[in-house]
């Protein structure tokens, strides 16, 4: 790649993820579906299983999910740049956009127009994270396992208030125990069952 293609390309990563940050408004998992939208349908730049992977090692990390989503799908586009255009491009039109909006607040922030048009908001923002689950349900939800384990983190986080860092360890646990131990106990024993019946 020349000079001039990778500028272009690290141009077109940071319009990217600073349309991201401009349309989306309530925080991180509000931004999932216009990454999602924006990186696999338009740019093309990740599959739709890869950014499911990169969503569930970004929230299962410190920070938030929309950030540090930018940070590996940046990365993984084009290096350490990428990584750090992304980051900048999705956080500059919140930095901005607060900035003005902390500046001049506290001018109209009981306005009856101004609090009905947050409660709009609000609604949608549900709306966003609600579309974003079914999508990444359908994706990441395969098996019977993942679906018991889904359902019991919901009930666990309803019931006890379960911590988010405990339900994203337990579920890797589950699943590495399940998906990789106990296949591999099975194919050992298999194997020396085998072993033993070539002796025999």
């Amino acid at each position: 790649m020349t000079k001039e293609s990778k500028r272009r390309l690290l141009i077109e990563i940071f319009m990217s993820f600073f349309k991201v940050g401009l349309f989306t408004f309530g925080g991180g998992f509000a931004m999932i579906p216009l990454i999602e939208k924006e990186m696999i349908d338009k740019k093309a730049w990740v599959e739709e299983e890869e950014i499911i992977d990169i969503f569930a090692l970004s929230q299962s990390v410190p920070g938030s999910i929309a950030i540090n989503s930018s940070t590996s799908i940046g990365y993984k586009i084009a290096g350490t740049y990428g990584a750090v255009v992304a980051t900048i491009g999705v956080v500059l039109p919140s930095f901005m956009i607060i900035t003005i909006i902390a500046a001049f607040l506290s001018n109209f922030q009981d306005n009856a127009i101004v609090q009905a048009a947050f409660m709009g908001v609000r609604s949608a923002v549900v709306g966003l994270v609600l579309m974003a689950a079914i999508k990444i349900g359908k994706t990441s939800i395969k098996d019977a396992l993942a679906a018991l384990i889904t359902i019991l983190t919901v009930i666990l986080i309803l019931a006890i208030n379960l911590n988010v860092i405990f339900a994203i360890i337990g579920g890797g646990l589950v699943g590495w125990i399940v998906g990789y131990i106990i296949p591999l106990k099975k194919k050992e024993k298999s194997h020396k069952e085998g072993h033993k019946d070539g002796l025999s």
